[in-house]
Order: C-alpha cells, then structure tokens, then sequence
C-alpha cells in the first residue's frame, strides 16, 4: 500500500513538518514513519530533541520542559525549510503547568520561526471538541503524580474524567519499550460503559501499535497522542486523505462515512453480517487490498484489520472483472467461482453478494455482502438492494469528486 517517493520529480514537493521530541522518546519517530508511510510521496518529518529523562511533578522532572530550550531547538529545525512545527509531548497537561503553557509555548515557536506551530496537547484537546467528547477514561504509563495531573488539567477544561489506569513507571525508556500486552491489558482496565472514549496522553507509549485492534474490542476510540499529533500535523500542511491501520481519527475521511452509512443500511436490509467496500484509489489513499470502509453485525470481526490477501489475485474478483455483473454466492464451500478458503475459514463467511463498480473498463470498487450463520438464498429485493447501494455509492464518489 505505501506510496513511492521515487514518483516525485523532486524532495521539495513534499510537505515537511517539524517535530521537537523528548530526548528519550524512542517510540514517536518509528511510529510516526510508520503510520505514515502510506502518504511518504506527500509529506516529510524531521525530528529535533530536548533533554527529558524522566517523566514524574517533582521540581527537577518538571523543570526539563524549559520553554526557552524548546524554542532553540524549533529554530535549529526550522533551517530544513519547514511548512510546520510541533512539539511531539504532553508535558503541559500533566505537569502543572496548564493549558498556557502550550499556547504559550506554540506561540514562541510561531514567532522565533515563522512557522505555524501546535503541541500534541492543544491537538489532544482540538480532537476532544470536533467530536464533541465530553466524558472519558486515561490510560498512560506514568506514577500518581501526572495521571493525578492530567485528570485535575481536562477537570479544569469541563471534561469528566470516570476512570484512569496507570503503569506506575518514572523511567521515559520504559515507557517506549512496554510489551504490547501490557498496554492491552491497560486500556482494557481504564475502560468504562460511561467513557466516550480512551485518551492516551503521551507520546513515547506506543498504543498506536493496538490501536485498531483494541478500538475494535472495546467499541470506542482511542485517541493516543502520537497519532493525535500526526492527525494535527497533517491538518496544518493540507494533506487531506484517510491513513489506514492505525485507528479511528486518521481513518477519520468525510467521504467514507458517507459510505460507512450506506454500508451500515444495506447490512440491515439484506440482515446480513458483514458489508465492506474496497475501493482502487491511489490519489486518496485508498487500495482494493485494505477494507476503506465496512458495518458489521455484533460480534462480527472486521475485515478492515486484515490486509492479507491479494484481492486481485482472488478468483471471485477475476469474475467481477470479466463478467461485470453481481456475483451471488448462498453456498460458498459449494460455490461454482471459489471464494477465497481465508474468508471461510478463518471469518466464517457461508454466503456472500459483490457489486462491482467500473470506472471505463477498469474494476475500481466494490460492495461485498457476508453471511456468516449459515448458506442462504439471496432474495430479488437483497440483491436489488446491493445494486442500489452500489448506484448510492457512486454518485456520492462522483459528487465528493473522488471519481468522475
């Protein structure tokens, strides 16, 4: 899926942004090169750092958050002819200092670089208010004293914070380098029926790793500050399409929850188990190989986890291409065009429709429809009901200008 910086006639088209990161954060930068590897052949970042060892309120820990120490090191990035500039951690809203802290501090930067500047925590709270969050759980790696403090900051702010989960760690190192069990095991303990979602302030945890997975397991989102500070990061310098694999709010595209709705519509009609659209859209990030937007029933695993096969290597695709008509399976172990054994196997599936959408003569895009209780008969209603959300489809595609 990851784009191709050998497509571009030169670095200079590539946004860059500037990242000023804690010394001993080892978790960020492969995280963030990672997650943004699908988008490598449209922006760039380039990391500086400030010393940071250990992370606790006590006067010395504290005091490595130096404003002044931050600004030089943003000025010393800066020389790489930046588009952007961020401070990569969430000192300000466990320390004490408060939310001026990081106006303060994005404001210094602004000024001794002329670059439009933020901080991860002023991006965590710009999430918090476009999704209208107002109660939610925490869970972080820290001691008392900053969980302590980053539930006393959004109490300030108006949020309800109804439960927090801590790993009692002073060490930055040890931050970045928690087994990923751990972290499960962490979110699953700040979780809570009253929680809109999961706020992770800190940005050498790698929770981004687990990210779709525990978001899918415990029905909510999570938003982690590594991943929130690349979604703000993205929003300064226009780059504008979903990042896939790594949650909910860089999935997050206007376009695709237009589809997620019709998707959601056409599961309740045909009472189905599953709906996924894949969609062959390099431009906006989107490839056949990766579900860009699905519904399922509950207790039904989502595809959108799983990258795995080759679609276009399937043989239900091939028939898609050729036939250029709606493939109805109500017995896939039985089924005259194979499906893949993955599908059956490992998800279940005994019944299945796919809708195909062509741009020309091209396979561009299409609906799938899964059963997973039983074989079926497909009705003419359901089947007329997949090709008019098919035909929904591609207007919205054609309206949104993703597709002409």
């Amino acid at each position: 899926m990851a784009s191709s910086l050998k497509s571009l006639n030169s670095l200079r088209d590539l946004k860059k942004v500037g990242f000023i990161v804690p010394s001993s954060n080892t978790a960020l930068e492969p995280l963030t090169v990672s997650m943004a590897s699908q988008i490598v052949d449209r922006v760039s970042f380039h990391f500086a750092r400030v010393v940071v060892q250990t992370l606790d309120t006590d006067e010395k820990s504290v005091g490595q958050f130096n404003t002044d120490k931050m600004v030089a090191s943003a000025v010393l990035l800066s020389d790489a002819d930046l588009n952007a500039m961020l401070w990569n951690g969430t000192s300000g809203s466990w320390s004490g200092k408060g939310l001026q802290a990081d106006v303060t501090l994005s404001a210094e930067m602004a000024k001794a670089t002329g670059l439009p500047s933020s901080t991860s925590t002023l991006a965590q709270i710009e999430v918090l208010e476009q999704y209208g969050v107002k109660r939610f759980s925490m869970a972080g790696p820290y001691v008392d004293g900053p969980t302590q403090g980053l539930v006393n900051f959004y109490t300030g702010l108006g949020y309800e914070v109804v439960k927090t989960s801590q790993m009692n760690v002073r060490d930055n190192v040890a931050f970045g380098n928690t087994p990923v069990s751990r972290i499960k095991e962490l979110l699953r303990e700040a979780d809570s029926p009253e929680a809109e979602c999961i706020v992770v302030a800190c940005t050498n945890w790698p929770v981004a790793l687990v990210i779709d997975e525990m978001e899918a397991e415990l029905g909510k989102p999570i938003y982690d500050s590594i991943c929130v500070t690349l979604w703000k990061a993205l929003k300064m310098v226009d780059v504008k399409v979903p990042i896939h694999g790594w949650g909910r709010l860089l999935r997050d595209d206007p376009t695709l929850n237009k589809i997620n709705m019709a998707l959601a519509k056409l599961l309740e009609s045909c009472q189905a188990s599953r709906t996924t659209f894949r969609l062959d859209l390099p431009e906006r990030n989107c490839h056949v190989d990766t579900v860009c937007a699905e519904a399922c029933a509950p207790g039904i695993r989502q595809l959108k986890l799983d990258s795995s096969l080759n679609q276009r290597a399937l043989k239900t695709v091939q028939w898609l291409e050729t036939s250029g008509r709606i493939l109805v399976q109500g017995d896939c172990e039985n089924a005259e065009v194979p499906p893949p054994k993955a599908l059956m196997g490992v998800y279940g599936v005994k019944a299945q429709m796919l809708a195909p959408l062509f741009q020309g003569d091209y396979l561009i895009a299409w609906i799938s429809v899964h059963y997973v209780p039983s074989k079926r008969e497909w009705t003419e209603e359901e089947i007329q009901a997949l090709r008019s959300t098919m035909e929904e489809v591609r207007k919205l595609l054609i309206d949104d200008k993703w597709i002409s």
